[in-house]
């Protein structure tokens, strides 16, 4: 399309200046269905090369489709389902079993080439889209408990699902919907005619257009596969691209613990405090079913982002902090549970942020936040004079007892504070505060 393709090229110039700037070398470029499709593609996959001095790769649909599951699989802990990208001129599908991408394909229905095609119809879409599908004999023969939804389209319709329904977690990745309430909302926006789409909020008046065809063409996927639950992934093709390039012998440990460094670092932990409140509040949890050690470890770090914060509404804008935390393997109920922990390690538990967060979670799990932010606070009390007594005091359960264990020579930093604070951990914990004096740490 001749202005789609002179505005393509004013877009790429301004990220070629950006580059330039920002003295990046290393590049690459890589293109899918309208450049693998379009009979008079060359002069632009020319301009777009010399402009950048280097050479365009063209996935091919099944190349496509494996960058995109392998993008869902950096943003989730462990995929098992399958994998939707809708473009402007396919969909790509890929069945991951276990985090391993089994089967995939590609499929000439993206939103550009359906509302510019003379043939098919808004009318006929769905026997069209259903046609694709069936042919696709690997669909129907195993049902999948999980579909991710990849490409900018179904994030806008799942941000009009989500506003919506006054969902308090404004995070599009990892929005997860069951099957019967989404389609009963996709039915009614397939409906949407050019006036009632006008008033649609929220979203891109670019993209509202293209709600009724995504619509349509999810509403038959759902009902090919027949998944459970239907997720959103901000993380897709791009980000596939780069694991596949410089991620393929790192292990998933190692990414995580290489995130949780960066965060630290960027929040002003620069001493890794983190570690050592772990490894001290640790034996209180250990086994904890509500409060996973993957959460602990990430409370302990995320619970020092006041680096630089005010005094006043601090535990409200560290909750804010820890529910937006730019981590993408966080379910939203894993957000919330975060978020509460650290708000209560800067306020008494006395106090509540907003109930609209407590209703995501169940009373154990809301005890379990309470307690690890309690665990938190007694912490810093502890650390606000030296890190060093997070090494050298021992915290532990034994019975119907909660343990501090003191080394005789540092008994005179035991403040009315940490004492305070101190009995409010066992009362979250229902248990009674021992202090006991020992000539040794061990």
């Amino acid at each position: 399309h001749k202005s789609g393709s002179e505005y393509a090229l004013k877009v790429l110039k301004r990220f070629s200046e950006i580059l330039n700037v920002s003295k990046i070398t290393n590049l690459k470029i890589i293109a899918t269905a309208v450049l693998r499709e379009a009979t008079d593609a060359k002069q632009f996959i020319s301009e777009v090369e010399t402009l950048f001095k280097t050479k365009i790769i063209i996935l091919s649909g099944e190349e496509e489709a494996n960058c995109s599951a392998e993008g869902v699989k950096i943003g989730f802990d462990n995929v098992d389902g399958l994998v939707a990208d809708l473009g402007g001129g396919s969909l790509e599908l890929a069945r991951v079993e276990n985090n391993v991408v089994t089967n995939k394909t590609s499929l000439p229905i993206g939103v550009l080439r359906l509302i510019n095609n003379p043939i098919v119809k808004k009318r006929n879409l769905p026997k069209y889209v259903k046609k694709l599908l069936r042919e696709e004999k690997w669909l129907s023969k195993k049902k999948f408990n999980n579909l991710y939804l990849v490409g900018g389209t179904w994030r806008s319709l799942f941000k009009l699902h989500l506003f919506q329904n006054n969902h308090p977690v404004h995070i599009i990745h990892q929005y997860s919907v069951n099957r019967s309430t989404l389609t009963k909302f996709v039915e009614k926006i397939s409906n949407f005619n050019k006036s009632k789409l006008k008033t649609v909020e929220y979203i891109s008046k670019s993209r509202t257009q293209y709600l009724p065809y995504s619509s349509i063409i999810l509403n038959e996927i759902m009902t090919i596969t027949n998944p459970k639950k239907i997720l959103c992934s901000i993380s897709g093709l791009r980000e596939g691209s780069l694991s596949i390039d410089h991620l393929k012998n790192t292990k998933e440990t190692e990414i995580f613990n290489k995130s949780i460094e960066y965060i630290a670092s960027k929040r002003g932990d620069l001493g890794s405090t983190y570690q050592k409140y772990f490894k001290f509040i640790l034996p209180v949890f250990d086994g904890n079913e509500h409060y996973n050690k993957k959460l602990l470890y990430l409370a302990c770090v995320l619970s020092h982002m006041d680096w630089g914060l005010g005094a006043f509404q601090k535990a409200e804008l560290v909750f804010q902090e820890t529910l937006n935390t730019p981590l993408l393997r966080l379910t939203h109920k894993e957000r919330i549970q975060l978020a509460l922990s650290c708000y209560w390690r800067y306020c008494s538990i006395k106090y509540n942020p907003k109930f609209e967060y407590l209703t995501f979670l169940n009373n154990n799990e809301i005890f379990s936040s309470k307690q690890v932010g309690a665990a938190l606070r007694f912490s810093q009390s502890l650390t606000s004079i030296s890190t060093i007594f997070l090494e050298e005091f021992k915290l532990y359960k034994r019975g119907n007892s909660i343990f501090l264990k003191i080394p005789s020579q540092h008994q005179e930093i035991i403040s009315k504070q940490v004492t305070k604070r101190f009995k409010a951990l066992a009362r979250e914990l229902f248990l009674e505060p021992r202090v006991i004096y020992s000539n040794n740490s061990k």
